[in-house]
């Protein structure tokens, strides 16, 4: 039985493609004093979301992108909050996703484990009216800098919240990169059981995941697709 849900945030829950384009062009200014324009993949959001893509995790696109060592990359990190907070672009839920949740939320504990700051996630969640359907949610500065998904101590700090890790029971996780479903395999291998199914987040999504590695057990091409996925695993 499925005891528990668990999201990713940044491109499942809520797109923040061009937002987190505008903090990293800031970022780069201010640790590197490069403008922006000198780097290709900052020049359009196409350019942006195809580097993310091909990336394991942010660190990753820093030092790939940016060249950045790795005392540069924690000073990148480190400003992540502050230059979240301070930029004004919006963000959206992905239309129909809040009802989800909420309906979700009368059945199963939710958690979130992103990559994303605790305080930018709980601020979207309040202004969306989802805050009180999430148990705990697990950011960045939860997790060691050099142990970020797709490691497994983010999904595991949430179970271990969610007071799951010994309980003998499934839960999903939702996330629309492949570092997702390689943080599930992960997982599952270091609990030595199959605890964690995974589900790729797919849906506004033009790329393919048949060159993934690490595949998902199930993928939502549509919002719709994640109850029916969680319905009908139970």
């Amino acid at each position: 039985m499925i005891e528990a849900v668990i999201w990713d945030y940044d491109g499942t829950l809520v797109d923040t493609r061009q937002k987190n384009l505008n903090v990293t062009r800031e970022i780069i200014w201010e640790v590197l004093k490069k403008n922006y324009e000198e780097f290709p993949v900052l020049l359009n959001l196409e350019n942006y979301e195809r580097a993310h893509a091909s990336c394991v995790n942010w660190r990753d696109l820093y030092a790939c992108e940016f060249q950045m060592d790795e005392v540069q990359t924690d000073y990148a990190g480190s400003l992540w909050t502050k230059f979240q907070l301070l930029n004004t672009s919006s963000v959206n839920f992905y239309n129909g996703l809040a009802k989800i949740i909420a309906s979700l939320g009368n059945r199963y504990r939710q958690g979130i484990v992103s990559l994303n700051s605790l305080a930018i996630i709980s601020d979207t969640l309040s202004q969306n009216g989802v805050y009180s359907y999430f148990s705990t949610i697990v950011g960045y500065e939860e997790v060691d800098f050099s142990k970020q998904k797709p490691d497994p101590d983010g999904l595991l700090k949430c179970l271990s919240h969610l007071n799951l890790v010994e309980k003998e029971c499934s839960v999903v996780y939702i996330g629309d990169h492949e570092t997702d479903a390689h943080c599930v395999f992960n997982t599952n291998k270091l609990l030595g059981e199959k605890k964690i199914i995974s589900v790729a987040a797919l849906y506004e999504k033009d790329g393919s995941i048949q060159n993934w590695k690490h595949q998902p057990d199930y993928a939502a091409f549509n919002v719709s697709d994640i109850p029916e996925i969680i319905a009908a695993l139970n």
